[in-house]
């Protein structure tokens, strides 16, 4: 079974836009596994000869490592802006030294080392890539602990949860992904779209981006792990911006992400969506600033998504304290546990398993994490009580045991993060009861109207990402009107607990930014938030017009 985790795209995402034109086909990822005997054969010397005297063994050791063929195309306004196909490999070590009590962790260092490995299959070539490596890793071990055990012994820290906790043997292994890449194909289909955005002289900037890519993923471990895992999938992004007449900037898009290329939406669909972005970004640049709003708000299920990402997701994980930290940046509600954090019709369950919703792709859908634990759908929020936590091996001072949730955010080490969070609300009602509350709360709260969002930008950890498109619904008559120019005031996580009301069709939101998430959840209406003008010096609109606006281009765009 092929789950997406999109692992091939975070680098893609990164790179791939500065690189030079190469060409692309498909292909498969060879399936002898060199990699995997590297690997297992350097781990089992390095857990046998780094025996030195004075010096701390390791007590566990981990391999992670991954190959990973990709493609991306871009494309703006007719013409290829760039074509590449990559392949790479890479490995990773988490060396552990000490005991599972103390250990080389948790003290805000970078944890492991990371190294290039060759993409041809020579066996000795690849042992060398890790063991220089595991050399680096072992040496900042050393020195990480020892730095540890002198802070702690100028700190009384009470109650200090052991580093780390044992695993088991697991082994798993899945075939290697194959993608059939046609890039004269793509490309044709490239060129198509991005035209269409031709026929929408007001939008000044656009481009459309494909990324496709198969990777297999190796973790091994001195506890006996050995798995290996297939990844494939493909993203299709569209990016419109325009100006406003008062210079302000304004910018959509749109993604399609699938486990198999050949699911992305075809040509005509994509053009349909086009024009939608472009005639709503259109619409969003003639439409008046509100100054200042503070009501009830409305969030469409799309927009909904976003608002649990910012203010829900990262509190459920566990993690760690690092030391030294005094708890700045940590957003848990670990202090929570067995109290309401949601309306008490609500339930919250993360489920890494399933690889689909309703037709929709989940991008956190994963086999395991990397800590090589197979997730668990784990219960999270019953009738608006938090009643346990995302973990991983690294107990915390009220969860001990993991959930198979520790993954890595690109070249980063591993942190608990959600997989694929769902979200419902017993007593969801329909899109029009939902307005219908909306005005009511707005009328008791003696306004003109309320507010509807319907798309937003992300935002971060405890931060509302601002509104793309929103509404004014008036009390009078229920008629909406487009506003622009806001951005939401700092909103807490506790302030969810004050969702009036919630929808009962659910919505996908993925983000592959960092470790792969979805969030599977109902339109929502709060209370209270507040909104204010965006403060900004905006940059005049251009001197000169677009092309496509020149009257010579325009006769022939009305001809074609």
């Amino acid at each position: 079974m092929t789950v997406v985790r999109t692992t091939w795209l975070v680098p893609t995402m990164l790179l791939l836009l500065a690189t030079g034109a190469r060409g692309g086909s498909g292909g498969a990822l060879p399936d002898n596994d060199v990699v995997m005997k590297a690997l297992v054969e350097e781990l089992a010397r390095s857990m046998e000869e780094l025996v030195l005297d004075d010096l701390p063994r390791p007590f566990l050791m981990r391999y992670a490592a991954e190959d990973r063929l990709t493609f991306s195309l871009r494309a703006a306004y007719g013409g290829i802006l760039n074509s590449n196909r990559d392949r790479s490999r890479s490995a990773t070590s988490r060396i552990r030294v000490g005991d599972f009590t103390l250990d080389n962790t948790n003290v805000g260092r970078r944890f492991g080392a990371r190294t290039a490995l060759p993409i041809d299959d020579d066996y000795m070539a690849i042992r060398h890539a890790i063991w220089g490596m595991t050399d680096r890793d072992y040496k900042q071990a050393v020195e990480t602990l020892t730095l540890k055990e002198a802070y702690l012994k100028q700190k009384q820290i009470g109650d200090r949860p052991p580093d780390y906790a044992p695993g088991g043997a697991v082994h798993a292994i899945e075939p290697s992904p194959e993608i059939v890449y046609e890039e004269d194909v793509w490309s044709a289909k490239l060129v198509d779209i991005s035209k269409r955005f031709s026929r929408f002289p007001e939008i000044q900037d656009s481009d459309v981006m494909l990324f496709a890519g198969v990777a297999n993923n190796w973790i091994v471990d001195s506890e006996g792990t050995r798995i290996r895992t297939g990844d494939a999938g493909a993203i299709l992004r569209l990016s419109a911006n325009t100006q406003a007449p008062d210079g302000m900037r304004l910018r959509d898009g749109k993604s399609y992400l699938t486990t198999d290329i050949d699911d992305l939406p075809d040509v005509d669909e994509v053009l349909r969506d086009v024009d939608r972005l472009c005639t709503d970004l259109a619409a969003l640049a003639d439409a008046p600033v509100l100054d200042h709003y503070s009501g009830p708000v409305l969030f469409d299920a799309p927009a909904a998504g976003k608002v649990f990402t910012a203010l829900l997701a990262d509190g459920l994980c566990a993690r760690p304290v690092p030391l030294g930290s005094g708890g700045r940046g940590d957003r848990s509600f670990e202090k929570k546990l067995g109290r309401r954090i949601l309306p008490r019709t609500f339930t919250v369950i993360d489920d890494p398993g399933p690889e689909m919703f309703e037709g929709k792709v989940l991008a956190g859908a994963y086999s395991f994490d990397d800590e090589g634990v197979k997730p668990k759908r784990t219960t999270l929020v019953e009738k608006g009580i938090l009643k346990t936590m995302l973990a991983g091996r690294a107990p915390t001072r009220k969860i001990k045991a993991t959930t198979g949730h520790a993954r890595s955010s690109g070249f980063g080490d591993p942190r608990v993060t959600i997989g694929c969070l769902y979200i419902t609300d017993e007593s969801g009602v329909s899109d029009d009861a939902l307005k219908t509350a909306l005005i009511e709360a707005a009328r008791d709260e003696g306004l003109d109207y309320g507010l509807r969002v319907s798309a937003m930008e992300a935002g971060g950890p405890g931060s509302l990402g601002p509104p793309i498109h929103f509404f004014k619904v008036f009390v009078a008559d229920g008629h909406e009107e487009r506003v622009r120019g806001m951005t939401f005031q700092p909103t807490e996580s506790r302030s969810m607990k004050r969702i009036l009301a919630a929808g009962k069709k659910r919505f996908v939101t993925n983000s592959t930014a960092g470790a792969s998430t979805s969030i599977i959840s109902p339109a929502i209406l709060y209370d209270e938030l507040e909104l204010t003008k965006i403060e900004r010096e905006f940059d005049t609109s251009p001197l000169l017009k677009t092309p496509d606006q020149r009257p010579e281009q325009a006769a022939q765009r009305d001809g074609d």
